[in-house]
């Protein structure tokens, strides 16, 4: 496993083009795919920490269309595969003509680019309480976690998702100004006031209260997106 102040090197990039499989290698990433239409993205709706069969319905997450590394993966291969889990149906990635990094704890956001491909769209990285434990034996560790989106489009158009994920109590159709929608008490009939509309899934009550994490993905990609 590289050194940290390697990994802060390769972070950093002086030269402007960051090497992603280098700085995932061996270091804990999610990773997922961003996949749009119409002005809208694809995002799922989960229980906090239960399979969805199990929630009250009351409280529900926004998230996007990924997950967490397997044993042996690549940021790219981890992509693929939660998409492939989480919608039924297998998609193609994109190259992304920018690349974005985003510091979660602090929020800085910056412009980059890289030669791996295809390119990601934005890597977020966050601090790991213990960076000398892992999610979960077989995986590594170190002082962050990467989470690396990657516009995708479907192989085939979809006649029907069918999510293979427990966790997932539907797959909606956000506006990519996702972050800008959401106050203190937001709930599913507010979000369908903007367009939001339910592809899988559900139902989803229109007084069921909809929360969107500082943490999740959509909350910086989705502006960006829209402002391509």
């Amino acid at each position: 496993m590289s050194t940290g102040s390697n990994e802060t090197q390769l972070w950093a990039a002086d030269s402007g083009a960051v090497e992603f499989r280098k700085l995932t290698a061996g270091r804990p990433f999610c990773a997922g795919v961003l996949l749009m239409r119409d002005g809208k993205v694809l995002t799922t709706f989960a229980a906090d920490g239960v399979d969805a069969v199990d929630a009250s319905g009351t409280d529900w997450y926004v998230g996007g269309v990924g997950g967490g590394q397997e044993p042996g993966e690549d940021p790219w291969e981890c992509a693929l595969r939660e998409a492939r889990e989480e919608l039924g149906m297998p998609v193609r990635l994109v190259p992304a003509e920018r690349t974005f990094l985003h510091d979660i704890d602090t929020d800085e956001l910056r412009e980059s680019r890289t030669d791996d491909a295809p390119a990601p769209f934005i890597v977020h990285r966050v601090p790991n309480p213990d960076p000398t434990r892992p999610y979960r034996p077989g995986l590594p560790f170190g002082p962050y976690t990467y989470f690396c989106m990657f516009l995708a489009e479907f192989i085939e158009e979809p006649t029907a998702f069918a999510p293979e994920d427990p966790d997932i109590a539907a797959l909606v159709w956000m506006p990519l100004r996702t972050g800008t929608l959401f106050g203190p008490a937001t709930t599913f009939a507010d979000l369908t006031a903007t367009g939001a509309a339910i592809a899988a899934g559900g139902p989803i009550a229109a007084e069921a209260r909809i929360h969107l994490r500082r943490s999740e993905s959509l909350r910086v990609a989705g502006p960006l997106l829209a402002d391509r």
